[in-house]
């Protein structure tokens, strides 16, 4: 077994939540110093692992995600690496392990290992620390489901759509059902939310969705008109201008809806923004990808509605950035509980991201 093979197996045995990576963060940490990294712990769980030339050049950010996602399974919760960023971790170790033994001859490689993808927390807390401000560039990666890229296959930009959950809380006035008039009814001002959502319009020719997902008013008795209610709403748009513009739709629809009945409200919009690619980044990427798969293994740019929080540093630093699809004739998709893959994209990841290093940080 190769050495991405078995750290990979070693990550997998060992999912935790976002920026509670302890176990994970720890075997990393413990693999960077056995290279020769020097390695700085960072926003708790998150590890940076630098490789110096001494000269003056690029500074390249190689990112790879930890955590895993929470599972209730029969009443107990459970952690699962249900999607891949055991692989990332796994494949990002066995580039730079690479590299490490090879040399840079030009800037410097920082290996990013960051906490809390699934929440969308991890790179803001990264960025936030001020440690990647020397970042000139910077590349991740993502194995992909079978109906996107099967083994042997990668794309040199697989681009995520921007992402907007919005969390409310109706605050209204309770009194008997008998007597609407003497109350503010919450259930109701979360309808009027839900239907002013569905009017709201964008761009048709950049793809998005707005749609309510969840409405909870409590589980009290059904003859009382409820003072309060939380609506959830998912927000998804191609590009981050098609987003704004709803946010600026949405805000308005919340607010206008709740003060009709006079009801009060609160509410929160969370935004991972859109996939914005540097070309000469994209560039390598492609070259990398027909480096180790040939020309029939590279795939278009796919667009995405998932969103990722990788894009928070080309738009919060302003580095070029890039991010590969890689195909792992993942089933039966991304965040099921029984979510598999083709371990030999492992070492098909490894080394195109070994190639990236190189059309980076070394003569050529």
């Amino acid at each position: 077994m190769g050495y991405v093979q078995d750290i990979f197996e070693q990550l997998h045995q060992i999912p935790e939540p976002g920026f509670q990576e302890v176990k994970t963060s720890a075997l990393i940490e413990d693999e960077l110093k056995k290279m020769g990294f020097a390695v700085e712990r960072v926003a708790a769980t998150g590890l940076l692992a630098t490789l110096d030339s001494g000269k003056s050049g690029p500074v390249l950010g190689l990112r790879a995600d930890m955590d895993a996602l929470t599972y209730e399974m029969d009443g107990i919760i459970e952690y699962r690496h249900t999607c891949g960023h055991d692989a990332h971790s796994a494949m990002v170790l066995a580039a730079v392990r690479t590299i490490k033994g090879e040399g840079i001859d030009r800037g410097k490689l920082v290996a990013v290992f960051q906490p809390a993808e699934e929440i969308l927390g991890g790179a803001k807390a990264l960025i936030q620390s001020g440690k990647l401000s020397e970042l000139t560039d910077i590349v991740g990666i993502h194995i992909r489901p079978k109906q996107e890229g099967r083994t042997g296959e990668a794309t040199p930009a697989l681009r995520h759509s921007a992402a907007a959950p919005v969390k409310i809380r109706i605050k209204g006035l309770a009194s008997h059902a008998s007597r609407p008039h003497l109350g503010v009814n919450a259930a109701e001002a979360a309808v009027l939310i839900a239907h002013a959502v569905s009017l709201i319009h964008a761009d048709p020719n950049v793809a998005h969705s707005i749609k309510v997902t969840k409405i909870n008013t409590g589980d009290g008795a059904g003859n009382v008109i409820p003072d309060s209610a939380s609506v959830y709403i998912d927000v998804r748009a191609q590009n981050n201008e098609v987003m704004d513009t709803i946010i600026e739709k949405l805000r308005a629809a919340i607010s206008q809806s709740v003060k009709a009945i006079g009801a009060e409200v609160e509410y929160q919009i969370d935004f991972c923004p859109a996939a914005e690619f540097s070309e000469e980044t994209v560039e390598i990427n492609r070259k990398a990808i027909c480096d180790v798969l040939g020309e029939e293994g590279l795939l278009p740019e796919i667009l995405t509605p998932g969103s990722e929080d990788f894009h928070f540093f080309a738009k919060e630093l302003g580095v070029r950035a890039g991010y590969i699809g890689l195909g792992a004739d993942v089933t039966p998709g991304l965040h099921h509980p029984d979510m598999t893959f083709d371990r030999k994209a492992l070492d098909f990841g490894r080394r195109i991201l070994e190639q990236v290093i190189r059309y980076h940080l070394q003569e050529r």
